[in-house]
């Protein structure tokens, strides 16, 4: 499998990014690819994945209709380092999950050898009345490659099929501990985010999503940011 991505920020500013490239046989995945820690839930709201998500890995993934559990080691190298460590971090790193009739799970952890730190992730959605409603919640033992906007962090949403093309997830996160210092979390600092993401298909293959979200961390100014975006599907 080879992705490409290509943008476009003016006539003079164009790049080519290699965004994917690995090999599949028999559970196995060895190249560049996206871990399970860039998974996270349907809305733009929650923030509760890597801060770098496309590594350099090696993978076995067990994996049957309704369920996965696997095992990869991740060359860290564009990842955050607290330790005073060069660019030559390792992580490990380990998923499973899958689908029971209206539920969906997913547990996810990693290590980050250099920073001698780990984070651990716990996600998982229903089907309720007109839509499916999301938690995730999320552990740091401190900064790491694998999580590093706060010790805990918990996040919630509701994806409301409105209508066959309309879809509105209004969310809402809390952070504990939130933030760095010194290469450690900010002791009795707190943050909370809430947002609302709107999904319009216009017609087949060709939709609009809008996203506005608000931030307030404790002994800061909050934040306010969206974006609107065209997709054209192919």
């Amino acid at each position: 499998v080879i992705v490409m991505q290509f943008n476009a920020d003016n006539a003079s500013d164009q790049d080519a990014i290699l965004d994917s490239a690995y090999l599949d046989i028999a559970g196995f995945r060895a190249g560049l690819f996206y871990s399970w820690w860039d998974d996270g839930l349907s809305g733009e709201t929650d923030d509760i994945g890597s801060p770098v998500t496309l590594h350099n890995s090696i993978r076995y993934q067990y994996e049957t209709d309704g369920f996965y559990a696997g095992i990869s080691v991740d060359e860290l190298e564009d990842s955050p380092f607290y330790n005073g460590e060069t660019a030559n971090n390792v992580g490990v790193a380990v998923g499973l999950g899958g689908k029971a009739g209206i539920f969906s799970y997913q547990l996810t952890a990693g290590y980050d050898t250099d920073n001698e730190e780990g984070a651990v992730r716990a996600m998982g959605t229903v089907a309720v009345g007109p839509g499916t409603l999301g938690l995730a919640v999320v552990y740091a033992s401190n900064p790491n490659a694998y999580y590093n906007k706060a010790e805990w962090a918990i996040a919630a949403e509701y994806a409301i099929k409105a209508t066959d093309k309309l879809k509105i997830t209004p969310a809402v996160q809390y952070y504990d501990n939130y933030g760095i210092t010194a290469g450690e979390f900010n002791d009795d600092v707190n943050a909370w985010k809430a947002g609302v993401t709107i999904d319009y298909q216009i017609v087949e293959n060709f939709s609009a999503k809008v996203s506005v979200q608000y931030l307030d961390p404790d002994n800061a100014s909050d934040v306010t940011s969206g974006y609107f975006r065209l997709q054209r599907a192919f």
